[in-house]
């Protein structure tokens, strides 16, 4: 009889196609990973994979194993969830998943939760990939996009702009932007593929023609900080740049997604997932308008449009901040 286990470990290689990806998935050695394949094949006297260049492909028989294997998982988180259910304790870990860029926005505000609930800790997990929460890869997901399966919860709480922004510096060096949809001649920083169906990288595709790209990241954040040394213009979301220095260049908002806190029903039900899941949405609708950057501290500065040269009088409004 082979090990109800062993079962997330086939699932996990035959979706990562390695032993190194399911490895990271599964949170465990990659020698772990090989050592329970064996275990499972040799219990069921059947060769579940074979080696390929393109990593691990399923033979007839893991083909066979696949859906069955796929049911048993769904059964297993199932009665899972219905233990959990029964949990009315506001404590223990919660995983969060969101973007990169948004992992930073939650986490300034993850000691007013602390406060509340001291009981628990969260787990943030950063990143492009969306982890599937039926498989309870994470307890709760922030997203760009609302989902789509039938299966989850999915709640808008409100919209997320973009916008144009760069550091004082640079507009005292290379003067003003004309129109958010005229950078010819300004230095602007751009986005790898991993980052192209962005806001800020679709505005550039169709409005960059005739500035300079002078880099090109796979990180928002690090392009927002290229911005801050006063390499370039950047497009950003507003709430990244509210509360910093960066001149938002122009009054135009670039693009707009709507954000949507996304939870399975079952784990609503957990006590700390609910308390956390609440917080979420309070914290994020309170926030509304940092989000959609119409808040004042989010809001275009003067400065933005007075080149230094006017003098003492551009010295003077660009001094000058908008409170909040």
């Amino acid at each position: 009889m082979y090990d109800w286990n062993d079962l997330r470990f086939f699932l996990g290689i035959h979706r990562a196609r390695t032993l190194a990806g399911a490895s990271r998935a599964l949170s465990v050695e990659h020698t772990t990973v090989g050592r329970r394949l064996t275990a499972l094949e040799t219990a069921l006297g059947a060769t579940l994979f074979v080696r390929t260049p393109d990593g691990f492909s399923l033979t007839a028989a893991g083909a066979s194993v696949l859906p069955l294997a796929e049911q048993a998982e769904v059964a297993l988180l199932a009665i899972e969830r219905a233990v959990l259910a029964d949990d009315d304790r506001p404590e223990g870990v919660v995983r969060i998943t969101t973007s990169e860029t948004f992992a930073g926005f939650i986490g300034r505000r993850l000691a007013d939760l602390r406060g509340r609930h001291p009981g628990i800790t969260v787990e943030v997990h950063a990143g492009n990939q969306a982890l599937d929460l039926t498989r309870r890869e994470a307890d709760i997901a922030i997203r760009m996009v609302n989902t789509t399966q039938p299966d989850l919860l999915c709640r808008r709480v409100g919209s997320l702009s973009w916008g144009l922004y760069a550091a004082q510096s640079y507009l005292d060096r290379r003067g003003p932007v004309v129109a958010a949809t005229d950078l010819r001649g300004h230095d602007v920083i751009g986005f790898d593929d991993s980052l192209s169906k962005t806001n800020g990288a679709t505005w550039l595709a169709k409005h960059g023609t005739g500035a300079h790209v002078v880099l090109r990241s796979g990180s928002i954040p690090a392009a927002y900080n290229a911005a801050l040394g006063g390499l370039g213009i950047v497009s950003v979301p507003c709430f990244l740049a509210a509360e910093g220095p960066l001149v938002r260049v122009t009054p135009e908002r670039i693009g707009t997604r709507e954000v949507f806190v996304v939870v399975h029903p079952d784990l609503a039900r957990v006590a700390r997932v609910r308390v956390v899941l609440e917080f979420l949405v309070e914290f994020l609708t309170a926030e509304a308008d940092v989000l959609a950057g119409t808040a004042a501290r989010g809001a275009l500065r003067a400065a933005a449009q007075v080149p230094k040269r006017k003098g003492r009088e551009a010295e003077k409004t660009t001094s000058r901040r908008p409170s909040r």
